[in-house]
């Protein structure tokens, strides 16, 4: 009698265990992922806003709840009105209090033909394109032509960077060789859309791409010896969560070459406008000559340039330095965050100060050769030859 329970009982064991798979598995495919989609929203009004009592003494801060009515601006529910309930938990970082006609961001998450919808943030694009209306508009009123063709190189810029870069290196691209090869062609784009095809165009785009190379270079040595693992903030860790096979510390070098890229640009063309007006004006002068004239105009642009795109990297990460305020020197330092931001200014920085003597030896070359008309002496004429 024991053995045939103690069988009764395997047999049991033996189909539990061999079921328990198969209920898993059909489980698992009756689970379907929620479409999810995004819309724009308007706040047509908050119809109520209530203390959540039991949440606010649970977590001992202020939990409120807004009770809005949203109606949708476009997508498949365009002109849907919906209502939807909005959490303030007394955390500046995630809440988003709402006010009436306001525009929301909105996921709209559809799982068998029910849809919800979530407000996720503000809508900030109107506003973001008013003050680009307004930078472009500038640039033509001031710059006229070379305004136009500023914008004309703005796009491109952008184009390059958002269509093949980013691209790219999401496609496993090789960030370092990507970000040499787009800063190669937006140099040399920009450069001659804004200078015209001449060879003071030619000669600030050699120094800014030989330069920028040199930049990018040291910042490779450094991630690598440093070391830096690429993660200096919360868009690189998010970015590992969706694609940790993405190789970060090139990504980092490759976003100090574009970082520093537009400093030394502006440098390579001032350098290289300034000794083709001096060329204009004496072309007697020799290449030795220009070089000495174009380091005199570097010395006075380097500084403040420096200054500029080391600023623009404080700036962009000055949250941390106050948080890092108390901290001893070597440890501050040492910090990754902080210790990339420090990796791409300096380096950045080097790339500004080589391009003085780069790009003036480069012009020097290009333009002391350069003769213009012969200028022919008619008695009785002015300079132009009319009497």
């Amino acid at each position: 009698m024991k053995l045939l329970k103690t069988f009764y009982l395997i047999l049991i064991i033996a189909v539990c265990v061999t079921l328990s798979p198969i209920a898993m598995a059909q489980e698992e495919a009756a689970y379907v992922a929620p479409e999810i989609s995004y819309a724009s929203g308007k706040i047509l009004e908050i119809t109520d806003e209530k203390l959540n009592v039991e949440l606010s003494a649970s977590l001992q801060s202020d939990q409120i709840t807004q009770y809005t009515k949203v109606q949708i601006l476009n997508g498949k529910y365009k002109d849907k009105i919906v209502d939807i309930e909005n959490n303030i938990t007394s955390n500046p970082v995630y809440d988003i209090r709402l006010k009436p006609n306001q525009r929301v961001l909105m996921n709209i998450e559809e799982t068998s033909g029910n849809a919800m919808f979530y407000i996720t943030d503000i809508e900030r694009y109107p506003i973001l394109m008013v003050v680009l209306g307004i930078f472009l508009a500038l640039l033509v009123l001031i710059g006229g032509k070379k305004g136009i063709k500023s914008i004309i190189s703005l796009f491109t810029i952008t184009i390059l960077v958002f269509f093949i870069l980013v691209p790219a290196i999401l496609n496993n691209y090789p960030p370092i060789i990507t970000a040499v090869a787009v800063a190669f062609v937006a140099t040399l784009l920009t450069l001659f859309t804004v200078g015209g095809l001449n060879k003071k165009s030619l000669a600030a785009s050699l120094g800014t791409i030989i330069s920028v190379f040199i930049a990018g270079l040291i910042s490779l040595i450094v991630i690598h010896f440093a070391p830096l693992t690429g993660f200096h903030d919360q868009e690189s860790a998010m970015l590992w969560v969706a694609r940790p096979d993405l190789n970060f510390p090139e990504i980092l070098a490759a976003s100090v070459i574009i970082g520093a890229l537009g400093a030394v640009m502006d440098v390579g063309m001032s350098i290289a406008s300034s000794l083709y007006e001096i060329k204009s004006i004496n072309n007697d002068l020799k290449p030795v000559d220009l070089i000495k004239s174009g380091m005199n105009v570097g010395r006075d642009v380097m500084g403040t340039m420096a200054d500029t795109l080391i600023l623009a990297y404080i700036g962009g990460s000055f949250s941390l330095a106050l948080i890092a305020a108390n901290a001893p020197f070597i440890k501050l330092i040492s910090l990754n965050s902080i210790a990339t931001e420090i990796t791409a200014a300096l380096t950045g920085s080097i790339g500004i100060v080589l391009c003085i003597p780069i790009t003036a030896v480069i012009s020097a070359y290009l333009l002391g050769n350069r003769t213009d008309e012969p200028k022919i002496d008619i008695p009785g004429c002015n300079q132009k030859g009319m009497p």
